[in-house]
């Protein structure tokens, strides 16, 4: 009968209910970022640059699971942190956001916006961050569709909360 339930909750969808199974964390070191964070080891990365952005993007096997860290270049990285998290969401479509005190994470103090905004026509939950860390304006955005985003909650709170300054 047990089985038979479990077999149920998964073909009626309910099974995204479930927790889901812990995922091995892969520690980045990056000297570029002068910051270290923990992601899934099978999350795939690709970097960018720009004139005024270098992003670490990291996305999960499915590409349900968007993260983004990285630094602002040029002239753009001496905007004060709070106006860069507004250009920030008003650049990827912010639509219900709420704004936090600013929280500390591993030694980094972050203000911090969630909320959701639409990308590529669908409705996604983000959680960004800005900050200024050893003379480098870090951007950090983490996105998902609003199911992905609550099924995995804790793994992405470890993500966001393993930022920290590398040692000098």
């Amino acid at each position: 009968m047990r089985y038979f339930l479990i077999f149920l909750l998964f073909m009626t969808g309910l099974g995204a209910l479930l927790p889901v199974q812990a995922q091995e964390l892969e520690t980045i070191q990056s000297r570029k970022l002068q910051l270290k964070f923990r992601v899934p080891a099978d999350w795939r990365v690709e970097r960018l640059r720009t004139d005024s952005l270098y992003v670490m993007h990291y996305s999960s096997p499915d590409k349900q699971v968007q993260f983004w860290v990285g630094e602002l270049r040029g002239p753009h990285a001496t905007l004060p942190p709070a106006e860069a998290l507004q250009r920030l969401l008003n650049h990827l479509g912010a639509t219900e956001h709420e704004e936090h005190p600013a929280t500390s994470t591993g030694g980094i103090t972050f203000l911090e916006s969630t909320g959701t905004a639409r990308l590529q026509g669908r409705q996604q939950r983000y959680v960004a961050r800005v900050a200024d860390n050893q003379g480098h304006l870090l951007l950090v955005y983490l996105y998902a569709t609003p199911k992905d985003f609550g099924a995995q909650a804790p793994l992405l709170d470890q993500v966001l909360n393993s930022l920290a300054p590398l040692p000098r």
